[in-house]
């Protein structure tokens, strides 16, 4: 591209640019080599990593560049991070039997099974993703709108006005709720087992416990403890609810999630075994309601420090529009992006921009810092939804639900949930910080997600 060209609206995402010593620049690509990194001790990058991934990510970004080397004690263990979208794309449409998923050696095989959509490679992969494809799309998910409102209106009836609260317990529970109704077509007040062991399972981990996770990475063992006790308990209410769904008479004409996989066959029409069902309603019910939550807290989060536009944006909602709510959600996921990183294994040499990767090697598209780099988007650090407005959000220069054939299923039902919540809350209250208007929240790690570091504190007052 010409780099002459004249520099774009700030309401427009910038023109993507040549990274700053591209493969053109250096000749030949080099023989297989890791890009440079930290030199600090392994065991300090790993304790950084385990606690501020954000802090280390953008650190590195400054003094290395769009991609870096992390190393990881005491395996030596290392992952290339990287942020540019060409080579973003380059990961992410590479054949996945070259570059697959590294999920299935990681500590969360050991919570989803082996046998969810987010652990499995290849065809099997395959297989399950065409299964679960089907209840995510179409007209089929606006049946679940509203449920979304009945349960976000439920929740705000117990709020208490004019006090600070912390929104994203909130939310999670409302994404609870909706994720219940959703897959198993019941009302909640019947799991309330199921929702004691998510809560288990869910609980804020203590940065020295993150750290000794990292330490043992990558586990595939079954975890232990109160984690184990919670997750026993999720699936013998799941395997509970399977074997009661399978004799009641109306299963061909119920439209909930669990009973749509339950009918759904494959190429070879072949039903999901019952423990392919619990793999996949765990993922559902963690990854399902988990990040929604946190993506409408972190909304919330943004606007209220940004009065001009949660005025634009309820004056648009009482008009009835869309347009700047569309905008508000794109440009929430791409400066607060949940999930930091996915990660690739390769098995063969892996050439990517001026470096030449040995197999073996981790590589993984850091979500947080593409969505932040400053070759596509002007002020990129900053709450702009108005760089929406016009165009949509580049492929892979807006990544927060992954990208290829590993697109997280549930992309198009988060952000319908998200337009849905806000709508509604914002309909009938109006919210404000706690402690008057600052920077904002800071992310602060939640196991593998980034939450908002108080919780996204607001105080609400009717509208």
């Amino acid at each position: 591209m010409a780099t002459t060209a004249p520099r774009p609206p700030a309401s427009a995402p910038a023109t993507i640019a040549p990274p700053p010593g591209d493969a053109t620049a250096f000749g030949a690509v080099p023989a297989t080599a890791l890009p440079p990194g930290p030199k600090a001790h392994p065991l300090v990058q790993t304790f950084a990593w385990s606690v501020a991934p954000t802090w280390v990510m953008d650190r590195c970004a400054r003094q290395f560049g769009e991609t870096f080397t992390i190393t990881f004690w005491p395996s030596g263990m290392q992952l290339v991070l990287v942020s540019a979208p060409e080579d973003v794309k380059r990961v992410f449409t590479a054949p996945p039997e070259i570059a697959p998923s590294s999920a299935g050696n990681s500590p969360v095989r050991g919570v989803m099974g082996e046998r969810s959509v987010l652990t499995l490679t290849g065809p099997e992969h395959m297989r399950q993703r065409k299964l679960l494809l089907p209840p995510f799309h179409g007209e089929r998910m606006r049946e679940y709108e509203q449920t979304i409102v009945e349960a976000t209106r439920a929740d705000m009836a117990g709020w208490r006005l004019g006090q600070p609260m912390r929104l994203r317990d909130r939310t999670q529970a409302i994404t609870l709720e909706v994720i219940l109704r959703a897959v198993f077509g019941v009302e909640a007040e019947r799991m309330d087992r199921l929702r004691s062991a998510i809560s288990g399972l869910l609980a804020p981990m203590h940065p020295l416990r993150l750290l000794l996770l990292a330490l043992r990475m990558p586990s595939l063992e079954r975890p232990t403890g109160a984690i184990g006790r919670a997750l026993d308990e999720l699936d013998a209410v799941i395997y509970d609810e399977l074997a009661r769904r399978r004799r009641q008479p109306d299963l061909a004409e119920r439209t909930d999630i669990l009973s749509l996989l339950m009918q759904a066959r494959d190429e070879q029409g072949e039903a999901m075994q019952d423990s392919e069902l619990r793999d996949e309603l765990v993922t559902l019910l963690l990854a399902g309601h988990e990040t929604t939550a946190t993506s409408v807290a972190w909304a919330i989060e943004r606007l209220v420090r940004h009065p001009a536009k949660l005025a634009r944006l309820q004056e648009e909602i009482d008009a009835g529009g869309e347009r700047y709510m569309t905008a508000v959600v794109q440009e929430t996921l791409r400066v607060r992006p949940v999930v930091p990183i996915v990660a690739r294994m390769l098995t063969e040499d892996f050439e990517l921009g001026r470096w030449r990767l040995p197999a073996g090697t981790r590589v993984m598209p850091s979500i947080y810092l593409t969505n932040r780099n400053a070759r596509v988007y002007e002020a990129p650090t900053e709450f702009r939804p108005e760089r929406f407005l016009e165009d949509s959000p580049d492929t892979f220069a807006w990544i927060p639900f992954g990208g290829g054939i590993r697109r997280c299923i549930g992309a198009a039902f988060a952000q319908l949930e998200m337009r849905l919540m806000l709508r509604t809350m914002l309909s009938e209250l109006h919210p404000s910080a706690v402690g008057g208007a600052s920077r904002g929240e800071w992310n602060r790690r939640r196991a593998i997600t980034l939450v908002p570091a108080r919780g996204a504190r607001v105080t609400w007052t009717a509208r």
